[in-house]
């Protein structure tokens, strides 16, 4: 059972979101701020974080920056109201967003999907082979038209 990480100053909204992920099947760890989602992470084995963007406090890119530096590989959502106000370096560190008006229709398959490439991400390289990105394209694809735009075959 995967074990995800909530963090969001939304007391409504952890609750509601914490229960719809138990019914699918998850264990959820709450944190109503970002201190607190840092402390679970540090005690608690976590697979994925699903993390809120604007908090008081420590802010969804601060609490980032934490989670990246103890633990590089471990998958990000972030989850705000306002994708507009993400700043880039956040982008290029989280493996999702979402806008929280998409509800769980746009998290679980973000959530199941991130798990899915989280897992293959631990597997030996060579177990890896022709995996399909998100955007469709396999690996192998993809390092061939690398090949063919740097000129090597």
């Amino acid at each position: 059972m995967a074990v995800i990480l909530c963090i969001d100053d939304e007391p409504t909204i952890l609750e509601l979101y914490a229960t719809l992920m138990e019914a699918k099947g998850y264990k959820v760890l709450t944190a109503p701020d970002g201190p607190t989602g840092i402390a679970l992470s540090r005690t608690h084995p976590v697979d994925a974080v699903v993390l809120d963007f604007n908090m008081v406090g420590m802010d969804g890119n601060q609490v980032a920056q934490v989670l990246r530096k103890e633990q590089p590989s471990l998958p990000v959502v972030i989850w705000s109201g306002c994708i507009e106000h993400i700043p880039e370096s956040l982008r290029w560190f989280a493996d999702a967003f979402l806008y929280k008006g998409d509800g769980p229709e746009a998290l679980f398959p973000t959530i199941e999907r991130i798990l899915k490439d989280s897992a293959t991400r631990q597997r030996p390289l060579n177990e890896r082979k022709g995996r399909v990105l998100a955007t469709g394209t396999s690996e192998t694809a993809l390092r061939a038209a690398g090949r063919r735009r740097s000129g090597t075959y």
